[in-house]
């Protein structure tokens, strides 16, 4: 299911980028007279592959963290395996929780620029959990990800220790809370697609 869905927000994306292109060509060539036209359009593709973007690291995320918690819950797996996975997911958690803090930004921007009325307390409130969230582990991330697994950038003995203060109960939850915490953001970003197309249905 989750598959499908990101083949459909996979050919948005492509869809939103080809149009884009083709109205670029466009504003090359145009008169005066059009280019206001095909500018507004172009901006609405933007906007519109802003939000698809967003679902695609929503959903892409989402299917990683259970990734990485399936992989956890294997029995008999071995101590340094598991600390890998961990380091692994570690490192996914504070890189894509910074993308969707930046997109989510974005979308925010978006909605108070073209659809002002449009109530969106609830994503800001599942943006907000997002950006806590963050906020509380990002030491944590940062000191697993730069220790052990994207720069390593401490001595071997510092490295050593880190890796072992990996704990597959700590770790499960992290996972756990920030899989929640992102299923949410995207069950009340997916209405925000609408307001892409009515964005697009201003400027045709």
């Amino acid at each position: 299911m989750e598959q499908n869905c990101l083949e459909q927000i996979h050919l948005s994306i492509n869809h939103c980028k080809n149009d884009i292109a083709v109205c670029e060509e466009q504003i090359k060539k145009c008169s005066m007279a059009s280019l206001s036209i095909y500018e507004a359009k172009k901006f609405a593709f933007k906007d519109n592959l802003t939000i698809w973007n967003t679902m695609g690291h929503i959903q892409m995320t989402s299917i990683e963290m259970k990734e990485y918690l399936k992989r956890l819950s294997v029995e008999d797996v071995d101590e340094w395996e598991q600390r890998t996975v961990i380091k692994s997911a570690y490192t996914a958690i504070y890189e894509t929780s910074k993308k969707l803090v930046d997109t989510t930004g974005d979308i925010i921007k978006f909605i108070k620029d073209c659809f002002p009325s449009y109530d969106y307390g609830a994503f800001t409130a599942a943006r907000k959990e997002l950006t806590k969230f963050r906020e509380e582990n990002t030491a944590e991330l940062t000191r697993v990800r730069k220790g052990i697994d994207a720069h390593r950038d401490v001595e071997v003995s510092a490295q050593i220790d880190i890796i072992e203060r990996l704990h597959l109960a700590e770790a499960v939850q992290l996972i756990t809370n920030y899989g929640n915490i992102v299923n949410k953001l995207g069950n009340v970003t997916s209405p925000i697609i609408e307001l892409g197309v009515k964005r697009l249905q201003v400027c045709f």
